[in-house]
């Protein structure tokens, strides 16, 4: 499944459209008078169809998997807006294309010594109904631009969300298990975006690497959160929480066990995980072991430690999942390379 923001045809500005067509009317002309400003006012007619298509390659809002609408709601800000500017575009350069179809006709009917004057009255009258979408056109521009850089997510696939706080380690656990590369850096916040990686356990699974969460409410989340929160809500499938109990995690204990209980209410399948489990504080490993209930494996994604026994959760829970678990292998022994299928370790 492609990113539904893909193949927006995502039409010029408004003032970089007229200038063009502007400067296109001498290039344009006719065996009269009058068949040359007609075929002027057909090509700025038949030009100003590219509004339209755009409009027409935009998804429907109501009919998009709630993980893209969503990540359109955070992008834009208002799904209203996105589809008021919608209507905007497409009424205006359809009314644009009346006006000057009215005036080719105009013309045809006219004394060939206006022929001129009522093409330029045309154009000026089509620019100006066009620039009326002038800040829809580039609000909107912007964010299919935006959307259309984001990794495209299947949400039919069996899906393995890596989620926690921030610096963690879900990059680095991401690129171990997956084919996915994303930044990884020693420091927090480094991911900003959703990464998709891919393994092959038979079946083909996407893997998501998700921005760091913060301990507060949904409210007070900024972009980067909530495209992370929105992939937990809206996606099906296997979440991985990696707890940091390295030395200086960015959160203590109670913030991360906070997190895990807004993880653990949207009642999804569910795999803890304690990660930097090489270079430990004590305390703070007691102390989240004594309050989760569920089985945690401790790992080191950075040095690989535990992570055949985290493949073999993964392949457990897709066995639980699958119509047919005699076709799945294990997934610690094959992944998917992108660009040459899958390749045996």
């Amino acid at each position: 499944m492609l990113n539904p923001f893909e193949k927006i045809k995502i039409p010029p500005r408004i003032e970089d459209f007229i200038e063009s067509e502007s400067g296109r009317l001498r290039s344009i002309g006719g065996k009269s008078i009058r068949e040359r400003e007609i075929r002027r006012l057909r090509d700025y007619r038949e030009r100003i169809d590219a509004y339209l298509q755009f409009v027409r390659s935009f998804p429907r809002v109501n009919q998009l998997h709630p993980f893209y609408r969503t990540s359109l709601e955070i992008a834009s800000g208002s799904l209203d807006r996105v589809r008021i500017c919608l209507s905007v575009i497409a009424r205006n350069a359809v009314l644009a294309q009346r006006i000057l179809a009215k005036y080719e006709d105009m013309i045809r009917r006219s004394p060939e010594e206006r022929a001129n004057l009522l093409m330029r009255s045309g154009f000026g009258r089509a620019s100006s109904i066009l620039r009326r979408s002038r800040d829809c056109v580039d609000w909107i521009s912007k964010v299919s631009s935006e959307l259309s850089k984001g990794k495209a997510i299947d949400p039919e696939l069996p899906t393995i969300i890596v989620a926690g706080p921030p610096n963690a380690g879900k990059s680095t656990l991401v690129s171990k298990i997956s084919s996915a590369k994303p930044e990884i850096a020693n420091y927090p916040f480094t991911t900003k975006e959703i990464h998709v990686g891919h393994i092959n356990c038979g079946v083909k699974v996407q893997v998501i690497d998700t921005p760091g969460i913060l301990d507060r409410p949904d409210q007070e989340r900024n972009v980067i959160e909530k495209k992370a929160v929105n992939a937990l809500r809206n996606l099906e499938g296997l979440i991985i929480f990696l707890f940091d109990i390295s030395q200086a995690p960015v959160y203590g204990a109670k913030e991360q066990l906070n997190l895990l209980r807004e993880v653990k209410s949207l009642g999804k399948p569910l795999l803890v995980a304690f990660n930097k489990a090489d270079v430990a504080n004590e305390d703070i490993r007691k102390e989240i072991l004594s309050k989760v209930d569920d089985k945690v494996l401790e790992i080191s994604s950075e040095k690989g430690v535990g992570l055949d026994q985290l493949k073999g959760e993964i392949y457990n829970w897709l066995k639980s999942i699958s119509q047919d678990p005699s076709a799945l292998l294990d997934c610690g022994d094959i992944y998917i390379d992108p660009g040459r299928g899958p390749n045996h370790r």
